[in-house]
């Protein structure tokens, strides 16, 4: 898309990604990192500037990313849908809550989406849920190795005039990126002052974050007042799971095609067991791969066991790169198949409802 942002909104983007502050007011050191000799920014200024960006609906949410292996159960999952059709399908994979991401690709597997679920037995059930109710059998095709996951996009910076200032995706980050000062918290000083959150609570709060912070100027204190708890617990939890893994990068969930990033391609490969974690340690420190993970084949219509993700300004700039990686790696006698995405159905965060059984355990018993 062509849309024109700030400079401001644009230094946003570039800098809290992976790390937005967690403090008291967070708007307002965002602020203060963007200010420069340049120009004063004022935290009334940076949360219009995300709240236009919502608007836009160039951001997903603000908020965290969780690991799904340890948030609950994933799974990517495909149907092959007759073209006439493939609307219509998608519509009604659309309509199940577990999906969060849903896109067309090219392909004789043409519909391809992400479901989230609780655990094992709420996925299983969705899948079966969306099997009968599109008529068509589901691929499932669930993650059993994650080599690298880094879904952060970042912009060309231009000093022009905000009208002029067009999105253009780029690959590298430019010299103008302001890297937060966030650091992680010692979650021990902030829970001497407060209780440690019940596995009730913390399903609460999951559930609110999943759904992004509020644009306020206290959005820890507003959450807090909804659970009524203290601010610092909610900070104290969030801090936590960031250290135990739970929540890979806290920050700003970007929509890529939004910013430029308009040529898509899963790369599929057909790699030979003994030697997929070699290629895949390979694969993934490339710079054009954004997404690399190993994955079930499902013989004999589904041949391959290695992903891999590239996102790019366009089409051509894609193959090129895909070319590249296939001879420098000394791919080119491997099979792989190339699915470019050419429709995006639907991308939303990832809803989990629960964290685990224990948390379901304990909301019963404070239910009684």
């Amino acid at each position: 898309m062509n849309i024109a942002l700030s400079t401001l909104q644009q230094r946003i983007i570039n800098g809290f990604q992976k790390s937005f502050p967690l403090c008291s007011a967070p708007f307002q050191q965002v602020a203060g990192e963007l200010n420069c000799d340049e120009s004063e920014v004022t935290e009334t200024e940076v949360i219009n500037a995300i709240e236009e960006l919502n608007n836009h609906n160039i951001l997903s949410r603000l908020g965290p990313v969780f690991d799904h292996k340890k948030a609950g159960a994933s799974t990517l999952a495909a149907i092959a849908v007759p073209e006439e059709q493939l609307d219509e399908i998608a519509s009604i994979v659309n309509q199940f809550e577990q999906v969060n991401h849903n896109y067309a690709r090219e392909h004789h597997y043409n519909l391809w989406f992400v479901v989230t679920a609780k655990d094992l037995v709420a996925l299983n059930k969705a899948l079966t849920d969306i099997d009968k109710s599109t008529g068509f059998k589901v691929l499932v095709l669930p993650m059993e190795a994650s080599y690298h996951i880094d879904l952060s996009f970042n912009i060309n910076f231009s000093n022009s005039d905000e009208n002029e200032n067009k999105l253009k995706g780029v690959n590298k980050p430019q010299s103008v990126l302001v890297e937060s000062k966030t650091k992680p918290l010692l979650v021990d000083t902030l829970v001497k002052s407060s209780e440690k959150l019940t596995l009730a609570q913390q399903l609460s709060l999951r559930t609110i974050l999943e759904k992004g912070l509020p644009l306020v100027a206290m959005p820890y204190h507003q959450i807090a007042n909804q659970m009524n708890i203290e601010y610092s617990q909610v900070i104290a939890q969030i801090s936590l799971w960031q250290q135990e893994g739970l929540i890979k990068r806290f920050g700003l969930v970007v929509k890529h095609r939004q910013l430029g990033y308009i040529a898509n391609a899963m790369v599929v490969w057909n790699i030979a067991d003994k030697d997929v974690d070699a290629v895949a340690g390979r694969l993934s420190k490339r710079d054009e791969i954004s997404l690399c993970y190993r994955r079930p084949r499902r013989l004999p219509e589904w041949p391959y066991n290695l992903f891999c993700m590239i996102h790019g300004k366009s089409r051509t700039e894609v193959e090129l790169q895909i070319k590249t990686i296939t001879q420098e790696l000394a791919l080119v006698s491997t099979e792989k198949d190339v699915l470019f995405s050419y429709k995006a159905y639907k991308q939303n965060g990832a809803r989990y409802q629960t964290v685990d059984k224990n948390i379901a355990n304990e909301l019963q018993k404070e239910s009684r």
